[in-house]
């Protein structure tokens, strides 16, 4: 298996990169040349790593309950502690027992979003530079910063410039951290414009579903505001696709363009309508991720089941259709039931 990818952000973004995947490739990219060749190196475990300077991280003691209601709560609970509009803010919650809140400014995530986009980089995880270090390091310095490694750690401006970033990026870990690389700044990997574009484009408003699908408790008003962000997002990715203003119904536009062209792909359109069709016969079922597995034409789905019966009863509901939902073992991850499905046309089609 190959090395992850992992880029350390400078303060300013306009100042060089640091790029480390193991010790023969590791290095500087310093112009726009240098990061778009970075993009060659992500084999789709890219850990962009930021400024400590540009998050807080607060504890909580939220109580159980669902997962939108987690997200308002939890925003309500630090509202006085930022001292900034809370609609500004890009916060993430902590999985399973981890009881933290993170946050960051969204002006600071747009910012290096574009930066991102820019050079074709898909982060797999957007971290803060103190949660990277294991915490028995100490105290370390590097980019003119002083970072305090842990779960609840910070970073500091410093005047002396400190360590080689390359030096220290061997020591990194991506184990239990905040993932800001959520939400609207989640991001997926793109081909060539063509019938595979378009097929990448079907999957952004397939990640749009996903996503709402997350959201599926949210009040109406949350939920039209996070709708709004996907819709505006794909028409961005189909303007810089085919350089034409978006239309208004761009899924049926995506959906007659990829069949057209007759690519196996066009299956994926099929897959992620009947999928989805069929989770909503299951309250309380969530996507956590999704992808597309061309060679065999199918939907490589992870998700989070309310039971361990259900997995059965979504193999009972699928049984009737064109499609096979096949289940993998459910497992307890962390207080979530965890579990592999692969969802593929059946053999007659």
């Amino acid at each position: 298996m190959s090395e992850p990818l992992i880029i350390w952000l400078p303060e300013d973004l306009d100042d060089a990169w640091a790029y480390y995947r193991s010790a023969d490739v590791q290095g500087w990219a310093a112009d726009e040349d240098e990061r778009k060749a970075l993009a060659r190196l992500d084999n789709g475990q890219c850990n962009v790593v930021c400024p400590g300077t540009w998050f807080r991280v607060f504890p909580h003691a939220l109580p159980e309950m669902k997962l939108s209601e987690r997200l308002s709560a939890a925003g309500f609970a630090i509202e006085e502690k930022l001292a900034a509009p809370l609609d500004e803010q890009h916060i993430v919650l902590g999985q399973g027992d981890d009881q933290r809140i993170g946050v960051v400014n969204n002006t600071l995530m747009n910012g290096l979003m574009e930066r991102l986009d820019e050079f074709g980089l898909v982060p797999s995880r957007i971290v803060a530079e103190y949660e990277a270090f294991p915490t028995d390091e100490g105290a370390l310095a590097s980019w003119h910063r002083t970072i305090h490694p842990g779960p609840m750690g910070y970073s500091l401006d410093a005047e002396s410039e400190g360590e080689n970033p390359l030096a220290l990026v061997p020591q990194m870990q991506f184990g239990n951290v905040l993932n800001y690389a959520s939400g609207s700044y989640i991001r997926k990997k793109r081909g060539s414009f063509g019938t595979r574009h378009l097929t990448a484009l079907a999957a952004t408003l397939l990640l749009s579903f996903v996503g709402w699908l997350g959201w599926q408790w949210a009040d109406a008003r949350a939920i039209n505001a996070q709708a709004a962000d996907m819709r505006a997002e794909t028409a961005r990715i189909y303007t810089e696709a085919t350089g034409r203003k978006a239309p208004p119904n761009i899924r049926r536009v995506i959906e007659r363009q990829v069949k057209s062209g007759g690519d196996t792909s066009a299956d994926f359109v099929t897959l992620n309508a009947l999928f989805f069709d069929g989770l909503k016969g299951i309250d309380r079922v969530y996507v956590e991720s999704l992808r597309y597995n061309e060679s065999r034409g199918a939907l490589i789905v992870k998700m989070v089941y309310p039971s361990f019966e259900t997995a059965s009863q979504l193999e009972k509901i699928y049984a009737g259709g064109p499609a096979v939902f096949k289940p993998g073992s459910v497992r307890d991850q962390k207080g979530q039931l965890i579990g592999e499905v692969e969802f593929s046309m059946g053999a007659g089609r």
